[in-house]
């Protein structure tokens, strides 16, 4: 069992022990009070909406081992009084609670040698991670992010559930300014590195595209000559990624020369694709069940992966064939027997609502099919022009009918209308209620929704509210 010895946190943050004594271990580390184990060590974060300081002695009552603080006074004033503490454990003092935390999980991750894996991209981070670890998970114990833990907080978290028996860790890495990748690698110290692509993701703070390149980019500094870094070569400002790296590149596409492609590609007469895989002078025939013509990137990513970490394409092909799609990610499901709803309500960008689209104009459904979409969140003074590209595609693909939902949306709906969409097929809703009942009226057998928007959005109510409509009818 891996353990935390006091004196190894004390050393690897630099921290000052104020009450306890020298000697004890900690089984795990914890920054959240309300499902803290015994004996775990509570880390005090602190954050935008929150003060981790707070919760220190509902930490302790609940059996956590000790806590990591940055801010003595107020832990005195609110729970001493003088009296020394004597009825707490071990308190430990440092400059910065979550560089502790960073430091902590990198001591972990360090001493743990096992191959690190890191994924980012403005679009497919979470569908290639968990695809990847289809794909490691044929051969080894894979260790992965789960839900939306990429960030400065969750890629930590789940660094320190690394424990013996895990064999590779799949890593997404999320971002949303410049830095934050450099930071997460530096955490990490990844050996493999995976960018999906570069798209127009994050344009309020990063301000343009080629800052995007440069942020994600990050991730390629972040990997040692020793290391490897697995490139989209269909993405310009991806490849350009590999000018200067002195370790092992493998890249993947379809249009342009690659290591892994994809060749003889055929949509499925229901959903998702056929296609044949080529790796290291090897084929295998690959059956995606799973929308979305990207997706076969995705897939490629995934064995991209796989080749790094020594996989075979035959097992490459099975852990890409048994790969169950996240919720919310192209979740595809039947209500009242014969409507197909498509939920890709996780997130959306100008990229993937474009991917998104194209999905659904070839999809091939008996009725129509309908597209409600959300608004784009953190595009800045590029939201405006961002959405109506949005509605003139929108207009020029095979979508029988647009539901926009929002502020931004708005212009999805009115260029979408300027660019020749029957008004009669076109509807703006101020919220999800009005949305779900024009789709409770105008959905027949055979139809297909499609549900997308940024995660802020929480379009996925949509869904919600129409399955209810439909079991009260």
């Amino acid at each position: 069992m891996v353990q935390f010895t006091l004196e190894e946190i004390l050393k690897v943050t630099k921290g000052t022990l104020l009450i306890g004594s020298g000697s004890g271990a900690y089984p795990s580390v914890s920054i959240d009070s309300r499902t803290i184990g015994r004996g775990e060590l509570f880390i005090a974060i602190k954050g935008k909406n929150f003060d981790g300081h707070e919760f220190v002695v509902q930490a302790l009552m609940k059996g956590a081992g000790g806590a990591i603080i940055s801010d003595r006074g107020m832990i005195e004033r609110k729970f001493f009084h003088g009296k020394g503490g004597s009825n707490l454990r071990t308190i430990i003092e440092v400059k910065d609670t979550l560089k502790a935390l960073h430091e902590i999980a990198n001591y972990h991750r360090r001493r743990l040698k096992i191959p690190v894996v890191a994924i980012t991209g403005s679009n497919g981070k979470s569908t290639t991670k968990e695809m990847s670890a289809s794909v490691a998970g044929v051969r080894f114990n894979v260790l992965k992010n789960e839900g939306n833990l990429n960030n400065q907080f969750g890629l930590p978290l789940t660094l320190l559930k690394m424990n013996d028996s895990h064999q590779v860790a799949i890593l997404e890495m999320g971002m949303n300014e410049k830095g934050e990748i450099e930071k997460l690698s530096q955490i990490a110290e990844p050996d493999i590195g995976l960018i999906t692509n570069i798209g127009r993701a994050h344009l309020e703070k990063l301000g343009s595209i080629e800052n995007i390149r440069d942020a994600k980019g990050e991730l390629v500094k972040g990997i040692g000559e020793n290391g490897t870094v697995i490139l989209n070569s269909d993405n310009p400002l991806v490849i350009e990624l590999k000018n200067g790296f002195k370790g092992k590149v493998i890249t993947f596409g379809i249009n342009s020369p690659s290591d892994i492609t994809a060749v003889n590609i055929k949509k499925n007469k229901d959903i998702g694709y056929q296609f044949i895989l080529k790796m290291d002078g090897s084929d295998a025939v690959i059956n995606l069940l799973y929308p979305g013509y990207h997706n076969i990137y995705n897939a490629l990513s995934a064995a991209a992966v796989g080749k790094s970490l020594g996989i075979d394409i035959n097992d490459i092909k099975r852990g890409i064939e048994s790969f169950k799609p996240l919720p919310m990610r192209m979740e595809q499901f039947m209500i009242d027997g014969d409507i197909t709803f498509i939920n890709d309500a996780y997130n959306a960008n100008p990229s993937s609502m474009e991917a998104a689209i194209k999905a659904l104009s070839i999809a091939d459904f008996p009725g129509e099919k309908f597209l409600v979409a959300g608004d784009m969140l953190e595009l800045g003074e590029a939201s405006e022009e961002s959405h109506r590209l949005i509605g003139r595609l929108i207009a020029s693909e095979s979508i029988d009918c647009l539901i926009t939902v929002g502020t931004e949306s708005k212009f999805i709906f009115y260029e979408a209308l300027l660019s020749g969409m029957s008004r009669g097929r076109a509807y703006h809703c101020e919220n999800f209620d009005e949305a779900a009942f024009i789709l409770d009226d105008e959905l027949k057998s055979g139809d297909c929704v499609m549900i997308k928007g940024s995660r802020g959005m929480k379009m996925e109510n949509v869904v919600e509210r129409v399955i209810k409509l439909r079991k009260v009818s």
